[in-house]
């Protein structure tokens, strides 16, 4: 039988005996599958012996030979051999690219694909994830959008989905999937294929959400965002809900600020929220450099500096390249001239961005009870018998009991721990059914125990630590802020002063508690 000389042949090294017997034996009978087998055998190790770029030609004939032959892919233990010589001329054809011309590298690539897309690989083997990962080493070829097509991103097998630890130890960054899913984003993002965009979107945002600590999916899913949409207002549309859910996120308010190219105080706030993220600074580097610029821009000389140092501080600790333009900046008279001063821009950033965010969420106003300044603890009033407590430090820096805040609240658990959206000082007292201002005069118990305030038939109850602090006099006319709260030692709902102002005969006020 011819298929076992050859493969006799081939165990004893006689490579060009064993394929001048199969190929006679397959043209002989082209539809015997053992002559097949023989010979896409012995076109294999051809394969192999010259998987390199400088037998490239005669590597791709062979390929285009392999063809013809049509071995179907039930013929796995085959076609995971024939993936390793394919892997590795790829990549000796991507690590020849910075010594030749690569638009010759980039057409050997094409011609590569152009016969791998035809042979029948089996696509359940684990090898075929070798393919993809070949390809994708080669940054500057533009097929990747092709092959991605053709591979299918359903035939990723759950090992791809993890970062490889190599024989050394060493974790690799990103795991094939990622790679895989990032490289065909930039290139429908390059080509603003609106069409395939539209198709792509909804499978990197499942994996984004299927793998949260991968962490340049969520990003590409933005960048996708971007481009989907036809004009700005599109885009800032579409990205929004997406920034909600990543706002922890630096680059999520970084891609944020490219849609407000026209809008300074929105763009510079959505930066600013970016830089304030907790993340490691050699990932804010680059939104350093920008905020620099446009500090420069708007003649706030001493920010930009600030700023670009933060830059060239982190650029010398990574040991990587400055660019040009942070040269230039530091040889401007302003960079030398605004040492030692400090910043002079002040902007609200939280508010303005809590405001893009949740624009579209009615705000409740509440008045501030309690301040635990420790914990950076806030309890409100928001309602006639509705009180809760919330962190406020991620939206307002300082609080004191009787401000009017407005908030936009997502939720209120049981005990009152409250989950909001934004928070923000109000400088309009407004009265409702459960916080106003009254006028009115000091009463007490007979005991001098207890003092309220009197306002016509109406009595409102004055803490004790106010009083004594104000030596307040019964009798004396005084105006006050007033919620209806619970009080948690009498267990009841009740009206208490929270501000009180000590006025003269005339209604004018002479002293604020504070």
């Amino acid at each position: 039988m011819a298929f076992k000389d050859v493969m006799n042949s081939r165990k004893n090294g006689n490579n060009e005996e064993a394929y001048n017997t199969a190929i006679a034996d397959y043209k002989k009978n082209h539809e015997d599958i053992w002559a097949k087998r023989a010979l896409a055998w012995c076109i294999y190790d051809v394969l192999k012996a010259n998987a390199s770029y400088n037998n490239r030609e005669l590597f791709l004939t062979k390929l285009s030979e392999l063809r013809k032959l049509d071995i179907p892919d039930s013929e796995e233990l085959f076609w995971s051999n024939v993936v390793w010589p394919i892997n590795i001329i790829v990549r000796d054809c991507t690590r020849s690219q910075n010594n030749v011309d690569k638009n010759n590298v980039n057409n050997i690539l094409d011609s590569l694909f152009e016969i791998v897309q035809e042979l029948n690989f089996a696509k359940s083997a684990k090898e075929y994830s070798l393919l993809l990962k070949a390809f994708l080493t080669a940054k500057e070829w533009n097929g990747i959008g092709a092959l991605c097509d053709w591979w299918g991103f359903e035939n990723f097998h759950q090992e791809d989905y993890e970062s490889e630890v190599l024989s050394n130890g060493r974790k690799m960054p990103i795991s094939l999937a990622e790679s895989a899913y990032i490289a065909y984003a930039k290139e429908l993002i390059n080509k603003k294929d609106q069409e395939k965009i539209k198709n792509f979107l909804p499978k990197i945002q499942d994996l984004a959400e299927r793998y949260p600590k991968m962490q340049y999916p969520g990003y590409y899913v933005g960048k996708l965002l971007l481009a989907s949409g036809s004009n700005k207002q599109e885009a800032v549309k579409a990205l929004l809900p997406f920034v909600r859910k990543k706002q922890s996120d630096f680059w999520a308010w970084q891609l944020l600020a490219d849609t407000f190219d026209n809008d300074n105080d929105k763009r510079m706030a959505c930066l600013l929220r970016a830089v304030h993220c907790h993340t490691q600074e050699q990932f804010l580097v680059n939104i350093y450099l920008i905020l620099s610029k446009a500090f420069s821009q708007l003649h706030y000389y001493s920010d930009a500096k600030i700023y670009l140092d933060k830059y060239l501080r982190v650029k010398k600790e990574t040991q990587t390249r400055v660019s040009m333009d942070a040269n230039n900046m530091t040889k401007e008279n302003w960079y030398s001239e605004a040492n030692g001063q400090d910043c002079n821009f002040k902007m609200d950033y939280v508010s303005i961005t809590n405001e893009l965010l949740y624009g579209d969420k009615s705000e409740t106003d509440a008045t501030v009870s309690f301040v635990n300044k420790d914990k950076k603890v806030v309890t409100v009033v928001y309602g006639k018998g509705k009180e809760g407590f919330f962190k406020y430090n991620r939206f307002i820096s300082r609080l004191t009991v009787g401000d009017i805040i407005k908030i936009r609240i997502q939720e209120v658990s049981a005990d009152g721990f409250m989950k909001v959206y934004s928070a923000r000082v109000s400088d309009n007292p407004v009265n409702s059914d459960y916080s106003k201002s009254v006028s009115g005069t000091v009463t007490s118990n007979q005991s001098m125990t207890a003092y309220f305030l009197k306002c016509e038939s109406d009595s409102y109850y004055i803490p004790f630590n106010i009083a004594d602090r104000m030596n307040l006099i019964v009798g004396e006319p005084i105006s006050a802020r007033v919620i209806y709260s619970y009080n948690k030692k009498k267990t009841v709902w009740g009206w208490s002063c929270i501000k009180v102002n000590r006025q003269d005969s005339k209604g004018l006020v002479v002293l604020k508690n504070k």
